[in-house]
Formats: C-alpha cells, structure tokens, sequence
C-alpha cells in the first residue's frame, strides 16, 4: 500500500471508500477505524451512504469531525441531508456522469431508475464533483475480491461499477476481503495510530 505522503502543501487528497452493504462486522469495524484516522490526516471521504461499508467509513471521518463527501442518488437517500452530503442529479455534470456510467456497466440500459441513479452515483465517488479530480485509491470489500474491471462477478455487486472505472484509470484499489489488502490496511492502520 502507497504510504501516506500525498498530501503537500496543502492540497486536498480524496479516497474512495465503498463496498458491499453486506460487509462482515470485523471489516466495518476496521473501516470505521481507517475512516476515522484518515481523517485525522485530512484525508477526505468521498461515499455514496449506503448500509455497510459506505455507512462505517461515513461513522469514521464524522467521529474526526472532518470533512467528506457523501454523493447520494437521490435527496434524502438513507435519510441523509446537511452540507456533506451531494444530490448527484443536482449537479450540472450529472450528464457526462451518467455516460461514464453507461460506459462502464454493461446492463446499463436495462437497470431501473433508480438502480441506474444508483450507478451513476458510484462515478462521482471514484472521479469527484467535478469529474476531473479523481480518488488517490480506492478501499472497499466485496464478496469475490474484485480488484479490476476483468474481475469483476454478479459476487461483486453495486462497488463494481467504482472498481470499473477505477480499474481503468490505474487507480490503485484495495479490497479488504484479499488477505494481503487486509494485512496492509491493518499495518497501515497501526502506523496512523
């Protein structure tokens, strides 16, 4: 895992922090920690508010009391509001967001609205507000241990279409649910600590 010295003067460093709404209860509990003391570091959040993995990391960076960005797929989505927190149809790229989305989800076209709100979402968590200031990596678990656009399964789920577009811009991914990823996010928590 890159260390963590990304940070000169000043400038703003986002990661993406995602993953399965069905993430086992040991690895929330070590995202919340890593959210937290990333945060600490003035790492900045960026997640989409779902149950799980998105909700431990958001519980960390609050407990920071530091800033995030939370992009929801709609207003309210879990109950979500405040300063922090981004209505992605609002947002005047929402456009250019949705064909990145299309372009890399192969049943784009077939999904629901909502699934597909849900989908374009994700694109914001990997390429930023304004599309052009993407996350230094991404952190996630997943059921398969997806890692790249090749890998990725039905066992993958909604995080696919983040590690999609990651994947294809060389953003370095790491998946808790690789024992490797693991033990270097573990060895990176205890050097934060």
């Amino acid at each position: 895992m890159k260390r963590l010295k990304e940070k000169k003067g000043g400038k703003k460093v986002f990661y993406a922090g995602i993953g399965s709404h069905n993430t086992p209860q040991d690895i929330l509990d070590l995202m919340e920690r890593l959210g937290y003391l990333l945060a600490r570091e003035n790492y900045i959040l960026r997640s989409g508010g779902s149950p799980g993995a998105d909700t431990a990391f958001e519980a960390g960076a609050k407990k920071a009391e530091a800033e995030f960005e939370i992009y929801l797929p709609w207003k309210n989505f879990q109950e979500r509001e405040g300063k922090n927190y981004i209505d992605v149809r609002k947002l005047d790229n929402f456009p250019e967001a949705k064909k990145i989305a299309q372009a890399n989800h192969p049943e784009f076209k077939n999904l629901t609205d909502n699934a597909k709100l849900l989908i374009i979402r994700d694109t914001y968590q990997v390429l930023g507000k304004d599309l052009d200031t993407p996350s230094k990596f991404v952190i996630c678990w997943t059921f398969d241990g997806c890692i790249t656009d090749r890998d990725r399964s039905e066992k993958t789920g909604g995080t696919g279409q983040a590690i999609s577009i990651a994947s294809k811009r060389e953003i370095p991914i790491f998946n808790l649910k690789l024992k490797e990823h693991k033990r270097q996010v573990k060895e990176w928590i205890n050097k934060l600590s």
